[in-house]
């Protein structure tokens, strides 16, 4: 009602004349800022104040674009806040317009900020369930983060891009897994191995979700990049050998390929990851001779 709008806002700025009751004034300016007829007098001070509530910065988000991100980025840069709680209030900007200035803020907080790469992910992943209207702002922007940022992005980025998704994100998940697995296929010439062990890892630990055609393909092509130097390969065999023990029906797929395909596992498969097949319970034991990379023998 008007007439209790009005009381709560003389009760709010009774409080911001008050200096003993500062630690309320973040609450007061969140309610006066909520409020559009004291909005635009009360914003420049809330963006600052460190206790105003996240969400009554969201609500101003329509009527001042521009300040209220400001805000955002100044609670990202100056004040510690948890980037959780900001990247997900950016998250859920849908206008075209709002969400391409989120999106370099978003950017910015990736690329100087690597500590915040899980929350950066997690951002990617609500924007990508948005659908194909959010193409056009989450494109460049994860394609910028894959070919310019730290390899713990990418790191973050991978399950994520990996993940089955829903028919909304499917697509467009699958258009910036083949950025990034580009990406590390021409790094350096070998690729990171962190970034290619958590592609594996994602395609064991979705492998009841995604289809077995899509899982096979992300596990052969990420271990193809792995073994081309011996690090990667040792990498990828100790790898695969502890998802043999965790993951079963990971287990019972990269079996089933094995006994389908031999020439084209062999070279993925080292000493350990062939002990793991072969011990009882496993859908494929192997035969005790000829260990090492390239010696499959189903028995």
């Amino acid at each position: 009602l008007p007439a209790d709008r009005e009381l709560l806002r003389y009760a709010a700025l009774a409080l911001l004349a008050r200096p003993a009751d500062r630690d309320l004034h973040g609450a007061a300016l969140g309610l006066l800022i909520r409020d559009p007829e004291t909005r635009a007098r009360h914003l420049p001070r809330a963006a600052t104040e460190p206790g105003v509530p996240l969400d009554a910065l969201v609500d101003a988000l329509a009527t001042h674009p521009g300040e209220v991100l400001d805000a955002l980025r100044f609670r990202l840069d100056a004040t510690g806040e948890d980037p959780a709680a900001v990247l997900g209030a950016l998250a859920g900007i849908d206008t075209p317009a709002l969400a391409r200035r989120a999106a370099v803020l978003v950017r910015d907080q990736a690329l100087l900020h690597p500590g915040s790469a899980p929350h950066v992910a997690a951002f990617t992943d609500r924007r990508l369930e948005a659908g194909p209207e959010a193409r056009a702002v989450l494109f460049p922007l994860v394609t910028g983060l894959i070919r310019s940022g730290p390899v713990v992005l990418r790191c973050a980025l991978a399950p994520v891009l990996a993940a089955p998704g829903t028919g909304a994100s499917r697509h467009l998940r699958a258009e910036l897994l083949d950025v990034l697995l580009e990406h590390e296929r021409h790094r350096a010439g070998a690729g990171e191995p962190s970034v290619l062990e958590a592609l594996v890892t994602a395609a064991a630990e979705d492998a009841e979700r995604r289809s077995e055609p899509r899982t096979r393909q992300l596990t052969h092509r990420a271990g193809l990049l792995c073994v081309r130097t011996p690090e990667g390969a040792a990498r990828l065999d100790r790898l695969l050998a502890a998802l043999v023990h965790e993951r079963p029906v990971f287990t019972d797929l990269l079996g089933g390929w094995i006994v389908a395909a031999p020439g084209d596992w062999a070279p993925l498969l080292g000493v350990e990851a062939l002990d793991a097949l072969r011990r009882p319970g496993t859908s494929m034991p192997m035969r005790a001779d000829g260990r090492g990379h390239g010696s499959l023998r189903p028995a």
